[in-house]
């Protein structure tokens, strides 16, 4: 039955593309229908570059001011919600602020749509018409589609995380950890990938990594000061217990308490134990397991956040695929497509499954794997 597969890539190709294409046209036309129409009031980076805004106005302490960024959001003639990204997101919004607001949405657009894009570039395996139906079933995935529409910074880290991947396999460590730190703009993404690269021997990565962020994070301090970080860490636990941004964590299905913390545990040893075993080699599977492992440990999830979940699907697909793995990608894909029907708790399990198949002893290592990057299959499902 393997073999039937993998001797119809071609055909995979062509059936991924096309899925992908009629996905995208699907989302355009939603686009165009949603969120155009309303595009200055229903695109987040109204959010950023109104913290942005108010805290150039009033100064850094006042970033996280809700009532500060309030009349802030409002002024642009937008509705609004808390802004709750760490600072680093906010500096990167600053550099917007020069421009009017109808032209830095547009411009913001453009640049999360162009991370999207170099994200596939840099990671997506396969060639030719294969990379082709990655493109088209990244782009049409609906949590991907999704956070484009929005303005999320989600493409943004992706980019990232896939930088720092490319600068790794090219031996150049040191820089793929300061590139690995543009991550900070949404951390929990990628809460974990630092500690399985430490776990799996990469330590000039992760050294690099630890100082670029403490270097982040002291000058944010700075900037904030006192007053400045308690509200910061008012917004912190509001988005940890705020029922929409906890609605595709494990608190979710879960709730709040120590079965959260427990499963936290779990995760994390699942994820050591995975990247102990692969430590010798790429970075792919340690980043990849550090991934879908950040998704599953942080307390608070979007489903455009499951974005992540195709570039730690590529991953594991350039080491090699199990034909289990594949099969859990594929299923994995169509969850997501489906994320707001199905809702959390298969999402979940499946994310699971695959961090379980990344550490079980059995499981064949990365040198024994034969590679399947023409099973578009396994590489169109690319999430969890």
């Amino acid at each position: 039955m393997e073999g039937f597969f993998r001797e119809r890539t071609r055909l995979w190709a062509v059936a991924g593309l096309w899925t992908g294409v009629l996905l995208t046209a699907f989302n355009v036309y939603a686009a165009v229908v949603t969120y155009v129409p309303q595009f200055r009031v229903r695109n987040d980076f109204r959010l950023l570059y109104g913290a942005a805004l108010n805290a150039w106005q009033h100064g850094y302490a006042h970033l996280y001011d809700l009532a500060g960024q309030k009349a802030a959001v409002e002024s642009l003639g937008a509705y609004w919600s808390p802004f709750i990204n760490p600072p680093p997101l906010a500096w990167l919004g600053t550099l917007f602020l020069p421009l009017p607001f109808e032209v830095a949405i547009v411009l913001w657009t453009v640049l999360v749509a162009a991370a999207a894009v170099a994200a596939w570039w840099l990671v997506a395996p396969g060639s030719g018409l294969t990379r082709a139906a990655h493109l088209a079933l990244f782009i049409g995935l609906f949590p991907t589609a999704f956070g484009l529409l929005v303005g999320q910074p989600v493409a943004l880290v992706a980019a990232a995380v896939a930088g720092a991947w490319w600068l790794a396999e090219h031996r150049r460590p040191a820089v793929a950890g300061v590139v690995l730190s543009a991550a900070a703009i949404k951390p929990q993404l990628v809460l974990l990938v630092p500690l399985c690269l430490l776990i799996a021997g990469h330590r000039r990565m992760f050294f690099a990594w630890l100082a670029a962020s403490g270097l982040m994070a002291a000058v944010a301090v700075l900037m904030l000061g006192g007053d400045g970080l308690h509200r910061y860490l008012d917004a912190l636990s509001l988005a940890s217990q705020w029922e929409p941004t906890r609605r595709y964590a494990i608190a979710g299905p879960l709730g709040l308490g120590p079965q959260v913390t427990a499963v936290g545990i779990v995760v994390v040893f699942v994820a050591a134990s995975a990247s102990w075993r692969h430590r010798v080699g790429s970075a792919s599977l340690p980043m990849a397991t550090g991934l879908i492992a950040s998704l599953l440990f942080t307390p608070y999830v979007g489903f455009q956040d499951f974005a992540m979940l195709v570039i730690a699907g590529w991953l594991i697909l350039r080491v090699g695929a199990t034909p289990f793995q594949v099969g859990l990608m594929v299923a994995g894909y169509a969850l997501l497509e489906l994320s707001l029907v199905v809702l959390a708790v298969p999402i979940l399990l499946c994310e699971a499954a695959l961090l379980l198949t990344l550490a079980w002893p059995a499981a064949r290592t990365p040198r024994d794997m034969r590679r399947v990057d023409g099973v578009v299959g396994g590489e169109s499902a690319g999430s969890a």
